[in-house]
């Protein structure tokens, strides 16, 4: 029998423990991580951070913003969702996207949506498996806000 999970939603007051944890694609920042998680000990209910812990250690997580547009329901946004290679096949991934679903339920989302890469077949089989209906013929576009000086 495995070592079972964990998963815990990140507030304010857990930005050490998000600093430390070895789970991103680059270790995360102190200032964005204050941004995303709220300042002041006042959480940002719109940016939702799951992370799951496995034998005492972060090992993968989940980060979505809700979105509101005046025209269109409540949405979430899944921003990333990532397990750490050692931790892969233990069903974390999944476990992440149902939590994820329930907080954006929690908050009013009636739509919960994701982006990646065509030829990511490991993400693309872990939303089609979770329920996740895809959408072809999108485009993304993206600009750099970076200084140019």
């Amino acid at each position: 029998m495995g070592i079972a999970f964990q998963i815990w939603r990140a507030g304010p007051l857990d930005a050490s423990r998000v600093l430390a944890a070895d789970v991103f694609d680059d270790p995360a920042m102190e200032l964005a991580t204050a941004r995303f998680l709220g300042t002041h000990g006042l959480a940002d209910r719109r940016n939702i951070l799951l992370v799951a812990d496995l034998g005492g250690r972060s090992v993968g997580f989940a980060s979505g913003t809700v979105l509101d547009h005046p025209d269109k329901p409540r949405n979430l946004f899944v921003q990333e969702l990532g397990v750490n290679e050692d931790a892969q096949r233990r069903g974390i991934a999944r476990a992440l996207l149902v939590a994820m679903r329930a907080e954006g339920r929690a908050l009013g989302c009636e739509v919960t949506w994701v982006l990646t890469e065509a030829d990511n077949a490991t993400a693309r089989a872990t939303y089609a498996t979770t329920g996740a209906a895809e959408t072809t013929g999108v485009v993304m576009y993206e600009w750099s806000e970076a200084a140019t000086d």
